[in-house]
């Protein structure tokens, strides 16, 4: 399957669901507002992910306007800072790390990926954009949203939006506004043995 147009002329190497390589995360965003059927949607999905022992270890706090989002955006770094602000929604990603009994969720991470992957297929059929971004500031991100540093661990934020055109963004971010490609499939899965 090979997806063309100027942004995104990915190929796969085996048959996939489209939506895999459809999905990209753009830094165009519009100004325009989500409604709240979307978000909720945008939710409802990430929340049906797999985790072990059904724990569901992820919370999002998220903000679209005002003071709250003002807040979000001053976690960003100055890179993301360009782009990030103009998106509809931002949401902080945490992983809850202990459990009621204060033991350790291995898997927390893993499974907050997870359900950071469902929201951004959901977006996409949606015809969203969403874009993860590790470039904030992980510690201050617990006071900005409430969350306890001793139960959870800071993950992301991610901008939600309808997409925009290399017109919406910073001059200095369109070069690296396109679908970026992958490895092989060689180089991540061995039958076996790993021979990398």
């Amino acid at each position: 399957m090979v997806i063309k147009n100027q942004k995104n002329s990915r190929k796969t190497e085996a048959s996939v669901e489209p939506m895999f390589v459809e999905r990209w995360s753009s830094k165009a965003f519009t100004e325009a507002a989500l409604s709240d059927g979307q978000i909720a949607s945008l939710f409802e999905a990430a929340h049906w992910a797999p985790s072990a022992s059904n724990r569901q270890p992820w919370v999002f706090v998220y903000a679209t306007d005002g003071p709250d989002r003002d807040r979000f955006n001053a976690l960003l770094n100055e890179n993301n800072a360009l782009w990030a602000p103009k998106s509809s929604m931002m949401i902080l990603v945490f992983a809850r790390i202990v459990d009621a009994e204060g033991k350790k969720i291995r898997t927390a991470q893993f499974d907050t990926g997870a359900a950071w992957m469902s929201l951004a297929l959901q977006a996409n059929r949606m015809g969203l954009n969403t874009r993860a971004m590790g470039g904030i500031d992980l510690n201050a991100a617990y006071d900005v949203a409430g969350v306890s540093r001793e139960i959870f661990e800071t993950i992301c934020a991610i901008s939600v939006g309808v997409p925009g055109t290399d017109d919406d963004i910073h001059p200095r971010m369109v070069r690296q506004n396109f679908a970026n490609d992958r490895k092989s499939v060689s180089e991540i899965a061995f039958k076996g043995t790993y021979t990398g």
